[in-house]
């Protein structure tokens, strides 16, 4: 299997490789992927699946990512930071925390990717509040129509 595969394309960058539980004595592969999407300029997307369970997903700024394979980083319930060859990244909620560890190679090719699709100070050619707005105002248009009916 190849260990992370990186494909760019119009509107995405996507990266999918394989982390573990750090400190865990089980070897049980966890499949990562991080996704940038443009039109959501800030955001990084990754996912986790262990075994057969379902995706968990994690929403993180693209710039606590790129920080975080240089220097620790983060605040609250997602932590990043290198170790030698190693990235970990550190995962809080109500219901648990995880500590999951992989190479750092494959952040460190998306990361360039995804700065090399959208440059930083460029985000706002591809983020529009006005057309943020306008979904959120048909989605409430819809529910409320949902609600009537």
């Amino acid at each position: 299997m190849n260990p992370s595969r990186t494909k760019v394309e119009n509107v995405a960058v996507t990266t999918a490789f394989e982390m573990t539980f750090a400190g865990s004595e089980s070897d049980d592969p966890i499949a990562a992927t991080l996704k940038y999407n443009v039109f959501e300029p800030f955001a990084v997307t990754a996912s986790f699946v262990l075994g057969e369970g379902p995706a968990v997903q994690w929403v993180m700024s693209r710039d606590l990512l790129r920080e975080g394979v240089v220097m620790p980083t983060g605040l609250g319930d997602i932590r990043v930071y290198p170790v030698s060859d190693t990235l970990y990244m550190e995962l809080a909620s109500p219901s648990g925390r995880a500590i999951l560890e992989a190479p750092i190679a494959p952040v460190i090719e998306f990361i360039g990717s995804v700065f090399a699709t959208v440059p930083e100070g460029a985000e706002g050619d591809y983020f529009s509040v006005d057309a943020e707005l306008d979904m959120l105002s048909e989605l409430y248009a819809q529910r409320d129509g949902d609600a009537a009916a």
